[in-house]
C-alpha cells in the first residue's frame, strides 16, 4: 500500500494550511487504497538543523524524518509570509536528508510532491513556483502540476467555503497518488535523481 504524508508547515493552531492539506489528503484516501498521515509542525518540537548525522536525532525530530522516509507521496502546505514559505518549514526542509554528505536515505528523490500554499490575499500566488518548485527540484522530486494556492477569503472560520478550491485540493491529492504509482511502474521515472 502506497503511503501519503501531508506536511503542515504551520505553527499555528487552528490552521488553515492544515485544512488545505488535509482535504488532499482525504481525497487521495477517498479515491485509493492509501494510507494517509499528516506531520503538522505545529504538533511537533524540531530541533534546529545543525548538519548532525540523521541518526542523531531524538525525539519529535527522529519522528518527523522517520514519517517523512517512510513516504512514498507527499503534499507540502505552507503559510506564506514575506513572500516565501515558513521558517518552521525551511528547518524542516534542512533536516530533510537528500542521499549526499551524512545519509543515504534520500526520501523526496524521484517522488511525487504536491505543493500548497496558503496566505492573506492573492498577491502571493507565485510563491508556489518561485518558492516552493526550487525546493522540490533541488530534493529531485516531481511537482504535480502547479499545486493549489488558497486566499483567506476562501476560509470561513478556518473551514474551506470555496467548493473551486476545495475540487482543486481534491484534484492534487488524487494526482498526486496517479503520479505515485506511474512512477513506482517506470523505469526511467524512478531513475532520473538531480543531477548534482
Amino acid at each position: 500500500m502506497s503511503s501519503l504524508l501531508g506536511i503542515a508547515g504551520s505553527l499555528s493552531n487552528p490552521s488553515k494550511t492544515r485544512t488545505a492539506v488535509e482535504t488532499a489528503l482525504q481525497a487521495a484516501a477517498d479515491a485509493f487504497d492509501v494510507e494517509t498521515n499528516l506531520l503538522h509542525l505545529a504538533d511537533y518540537d524540531l530541533a534546529t538543523a545543525d548538519g548532525r548525522k540523521l541518526d542523531q536525532y531524538t525525539g519529535d525530530t527522529a519522528r518527523a524524518l522517520d514519517l517523512i522516509i517512510n513516504s512514498d507521496a507527499f503534499i507540502i502546505g505552507t503559510p506564506v509570509y514575506r513572500g516565501s514559505y515558513s521558517g518552521i518549514l525551511k528547518n524542516l526542509f534542512d533536516l530533510i536528508p537528500r542521499g549526499q554528505w551524512q545519509s543515504k536515505h534520500a526520501p523526496l528523490e524521484n517522488r511525487p510532491v504536491g505543493l500548497i500554499a496558503t496566505g492573506a490575499t492573492d498577491h502571493h500566488y507565485l510563491s508556489i513556483s518561485q518558492e516552493l518548485g526550487p525546493i522540490a527540484s533541488f530534493f529531485g522530486s516531481y511537482q504535480v502540476g502547479d499545486g493549489v494556492y488558497v486566499n483567506a477569503s476562501q476560509f470561513k472560520d478556518h473551514e474551506l467555503k470555496d467548493e473551486e478550491i476545495i475540487g482543486r485540493l481534491e484534484v492534487l491529492g488524487k494526482a498526486t497518488i496517479e503520479l505515485s504509482r506511474s512512477i513506482d511502474q517506470s523505469t526511467f521515472l524512478s531513475s532520473l535523481g538531480p543531477q548534482f
